[in-house]
């Protein structure tokens, strides 16, 4: 697909909302399964509605993503090629390998999770009990294997929706430094935080009946905050003009206010007051994840 940088406002934008759309579902998919697998592997108590929310969420999100950006790019029956073309010097070949992989090894983790509940309640057992065969046996290997490769995969796609915007080198937005590294772009660290967030906070919200969830709302508030210092670097980092007119009403409200300020707030008031803010802190978060995606998009197009 030919691209054309426009200069100013109102210049044309090749990649839309679309791709803006799979960015953040490929964000969210990969925080999702992290969250899971994770649980998983290191959790002992492992509460399994948070492994099995995050389980369903990445496979059915990427899918969905996958399905915008073949759309996208205007040749929806050409994107198999891709599959048996990968060119390690790519770095969008190398994210076909990495979405491949990831997809195949979350349909597998999601089937292996799915699999106990499915025979709990067919045999009339509880889910927890035959939860527990199921982890005991050689499919929990196996399951535990897809859960600790996936986890690999799924780090990859957060980064990699990152690094496939900064390779455009030419673009001054997307291809920004971090500061101090000038070998090492921007993106794909705060797109990776900002996943891990959003995936985070979409599988908390498929698990809110469970119970012990602080932990994993202490970690949504860390994460929220790291992410807040990330994105006044960034703002530092790049002229000012990226943060004018409507993506900058988009920066500031939706990004930073309504994504960013206001559920951290929100959370640490929830976590000292006791109250279960989860629902409305979790929805602004992924709101959030995605007004940061079509802000970048849009941004690094008009103004560059």
């Amino acid at each position: 697909m030919d691209i054309t940088w426009g200069a100013a406002p109102g210049a044309e934008v090749a990649w839309g909302g679309m791709i803006a759309i799979y960015l953040f579902l490929a964000g969210i998919a990969g925080g999702a399964f992290l969250t899971s697998a994770l649980t998983d592997l290191l959790h002992k108590n492992r509460p399994l509605k948070v492994i099995t929310a995050g389980a369903y969420i990445a496979p059915v999100s990427i899918i969905i993503g996958l399905g915008l950006l073949i759309l996208d790019l205007g040749r929806p029956f050409s994107f198999w090629k891709l599959l048996f073309n990968v060119n390690f010097g790519s770095v969008m070949a190398i994210g076909v390998f990495i979405i491949s992989g990831f997809t195949f090894l979350s349909l597998i983790y999601a089937f292996l999770v799915y699999q106990p509940a499915f025979a709990a309640n067919k045999l009339g057992l509880t889910t927890a009990a035959m939860e527990t065969a199921a982890t005991g046996s050689g499919k929990g290997v196996l399951r535990k294997a897809t859960a600790g490769l996936g986890a690999v995969f799924a780090l990859g796609l957060t980064t990699y929706t990152g690094f496939l915007l900064s390779a455009v080198y030419t673009n001054n937005l997307w291809s920004t430094p971090f500061p101090g590294l000038p070998g090492i772009p921007f993106l794909p660290i705060l797109f990776l935080v900002s996943g891990v967030s959003a995936g985070l906070a979409a599988t908390l919200l498929g698990s809110r009946n469970c119970h012990d969830l602080k932990p994993y709302k202490i970690l949504d508030i860390v994460l929220l905050a790291l992410e807040l210092v990330l994105l006044l670097i960034f703002y530092a980092s790049v002229q000012s003009v990226y943060f004018s007119g409507s993506t900058g009403a988009l920066f500031w409200l939706g990004v930073l206010a309504v994504g960013l300020a206001l559920p951290l707030v929100m959370g640490v008031y929830g976590l000292r007051t006791g109250k279960d803010l989860l629902i409305p802190v979790c929805t602004l978060v992924v709101i959030g994840g995605l007004c940061l995606r079509i802000f970048v998009v849009y941004a690094g197009q008009l103004f560059n």
